[in-house]
C-alpha cells in the first residue's frame, strides 16, 4: 500500500480515506477506524467506503485543541 505523506494542509484531498486520516493524525489505521466509528467524529459512508471531509476533520481537530486549552 502506498504511504500517504502530506507536507501541508493544502495538499490534503477534499475527502480523506481512513488510511489518510491515520497518516494525518499520526495514528495506526486501527485507531483511525475506531475513531471513524465514534459518533462525534466527522466520518461518513460513501457506498461502502468511510471517508472524512477535510474541512470537517480540521474543524474537529481545532475543537479538540480548544478543549485542551480550556482544561489547561
Amino acid at each position: 500500500m502506498k504511504k500517504n505523506s502530506f507536507t501541508s494542509v493544502e495538499e490534503l484531498p477534499i475527502m480523506l480515506s481512513v488510511s489518510q486520516v491515520a497518516a494525518v493524525l499520526n495514528v495506526s489505521r486501527a485507531s483511525a477506524y475506531e475513531l471513524a466509528h465514534c459518533k462525534n467524529f466527522p466520518a461518513m459512508l460513501v457506498g461502502c467506503r468511510i471517508v472524512v471531509p477535510k474541512d470537517k476533520l480540521l474543524a474537529w481537530i481545532e475543537a479538540r485543541v480548544a478543549m485542551n486549552e480550556l482544561c489547561g
